[in-house]
């Protein structure tokens, strides 16, 4: 579904973020690298730190063209199961954060398995992105939580993580994707999702939190939440210049730029270089 993109208000002047200038699936599977219906009682305990990475838009970025083929894909499952024009499918999105959000507040009957896995399947037109997968080899697992947050399903996420080449990186049996299923179907939009979010990994503080993320909507939701942000893109998905989005603690013009404004998060190269060494005489 389209994203929005909400100016600041302009009673209160922003508050300029951080800015990094641009550098020179089976089934079954899927239902083992997700997140769902962990016991509350689980998720409450500990203190590390935790980040957050959005899969669309985020993770790649192709001029939001598997964004507008989800929208498409959208108006024509409604349509065609539903019986609801495009006008009214965008309608239920923006007033309600998603359409199934939409299709639920307002009663209209429908599948919600059958629409959810039925609408994200889309062709993907990106490929492996060796930049990345470099970058991500060097996350510090040992002290952080890092986790693919997506408001799409599972599925569609891991399609997209294995057509980069970092489905291993990223989704283990220990470090599963969150999806909307495990956010108990809350949009991203809402701080509900992000409180949730925080449970599942187990991070006590919200402040430990930190999102990266396109969706202007969903950063607002997330400081909402107490959550540090990250804001990638100079320009939203409408032209709106980054450096305006209030909530935003750090604007990025692409994801390879992480480690620059986080880099509490990875391994320095020193001590990656220590545990190869060491690992060799071993």
């Amino acid at each position: 579904a389209p994203k929005s993109a909400i100016l600041p208000s302009r009673n209160h002047p922003p508050r300029p973020p951080t800015i990094v200038e641009p550098a020179s699936a089976t089934a079954r599977l899927v239902r083992g690298l997700t997140t769902v219906g962990a016991p509350r009682a689980q998720m409450a305990a500990g203190g590390k730190r935790a980040l957050f990475l959005d899969c669309d838009d985020t993770l790649y970025h192709n001029g939001f063209k598997t964004a507008e083929l989800l929208t498409v894909s959208i108006a024509q499952y409604c349509e065609t199961h539903l019986g609801i024009t495009y006008e009214k499918s965008v309608e239920l999105y923006k007033q309600h954060g998603t359409c199934l959000k939409g299709l639920e507040a307002e009663h209209i009957p429908h599948d919600r398995e059958h629409f959810l896995e039925t609408v994200h399947r889309v062709h993907l037109d990106f490929g492996a992105d060796a930049r990345l997968r470099e970058m991500l080899a060097r996350l510090d697992h040992g002290s952080s939580e890092v986790r693919v947050f997506t408001a799409s399903v599972a599925s569609h996420a891991l399609r997209c993580l294995e057509h980069l080449g970092i489905a291993e990186q990223l989704v283990t049996p220990e470090r599963p994707i969150i999806d909307v299923k495990s956010v108990e179907f809350r949009s991203k939009h809402h701080r509900e999702a992000f409180t949730i979010a925080q449970s599942l990994v187990r991070v006590a503080e919200p402040a430990l939190c930190t999102l990266v993320d396109d969706n202007w909507t969903n950063i607002r939701a997330a400081k909402a939440a107490g959550w540090r942000t990250v804001v990638v893109g100079h320009v939203s998905r409408y032209g709106e210049p980054a450096s305006g989005l209030e909530e935003a603690d750090h604007v990025i013009g692409s994801i390879h730029e992480l480690p620059t404004i986080l880099p509490e998060f990875f391994v320095c190269e020193h001590a990656q270089q220590s545990a190869a060494a060491l690992a060799r005489a071993e």
